[in-house]
């Protein structure tokens, strides 16, 4: 079988207009106050807002043929920076394969044999959560979120390896990330001599991240929320991207019944109360984010 699943992750995405003024702490936990509290109070009346928040240089890469994300692979790079968004510190990469098939994902290896085992790799098999949700394209209309009439979720799973990258590592071509991962050759069928082998990044994506707000379960787990809000380009008062996403560990691969249970059924009281500031044009937020992204 592969891999034991680390954790589960539930991802919503919102109405960006709704968070208008710069974001911080401050706004980040007077929307707990007004939109979340009320939803979690069912699980853990103790439940308490959001205590940390971080900022992070984030883009997406691929190449013109779209030779990563046709085979369910998306690759990232991401620096913490200060809240000024200056660029410091060290430049992460990271490998993700995420698709419906759990056997495939838990039985695929990125990066090279042994720097996982040496700490110079870390890797993640995780589900992601979110609504069930379909895109769909009306003739001579845009492109519209269509949801059923009974609340429900969409399940995929991911295996992401992130590797830090040195000053001097080259990251503009499709050969570099194989001499990252590895793995990833197996995965994408292209030759050496196919044109366009170089990597097109995505928007510069200032992340704004606020943290630390724990909600108690069932058994002794946790759902550990996470607030993301991404402005293209430049830092701005009015975000392009918001989404709300909590994250419930297993127990060495395993998740009880009534746990499970209780974290789908506060899923689905968010995507209830929350229906009025659901994205209504977005199925995730980064197909927002690739380089093609305005030819989708």
């Amino acid at each position: 079988m592969g891999r034991k699943l680390d954790a589960r992750e539930y991802k919503l995405l919102l109405n960006p207009q709704i968070f208008s003024q710069a974001p911080n702490l401050q706004a980040a936990n007077a929307f707990w106050d007004r939109r979340i509290r009320q939803i979690v109070r069912i699980a853990d009346p103790q439940a308490m807002p959001f205590d940390d928040d971080g900022w992070r240089l984030i883009r997406f890469w691929d190449t013109p043929n779209r030779d990563l994300s046709d085979n369910d692979l998306i690759l990232r790079t991401r620096q913490d920076t200060k809240n000024d968004f200056a660029a410091s510190g060290v430049r992460q990469a990271t490998l993700k394969l995420r698709m419906p098939d759990q056997f495939i994902v838990a039985t695929a290896g990125l990066a090279k044999p042994g720097d996982e085992e040496a700490g110079n790799v870390e890797t993640k098999f995780e589900e992601d959560i979110g609504p069930l949700e379909v895109l769909a394209r009306p003739p001579g209309e845009q492109p519209k979120v269509v949801t059923p009439l009974k609340l429900s979720t969409r399940n995929r799973f991911s295996l992401s390896s992130g590797i830090d990258l040195t000053p001097n590592d080259p990251l503009d071509r499709l050969d570099h990330v194989f001499a990252l991962f590895p793995g990833v050759a197996e995965l994408v069928g292209v030759s050496a001599d196919q044109p366009d082998l170089n990597l097109a990044g995505g928007p510069l994506i200032h992340e704004y991240v606020f943290k630390g707000s724990e909600v108690a379960l069932l058994e002794g787990a946790k759902a550990k929320f996470t607030l993301s809000i991404w402005c293209f380009d430049e830092p701005s008062n009015q975000p392009d991207v918001a989404e709300m996403s909590f994250v419930v560990k297993t127990d060495n691969g395993k998740m009880s019944g009534p746990v499970a249970r209780q974290a789908y059924n506060l899923f689905n009281n968010f995507q209830d109360s929350l229906s009025g500031i659901i994205d209504q044009d977005h199925t995730s937020k980064t197909s927002l984010a690739l380089p093609d992204r305005g030819s989708r």
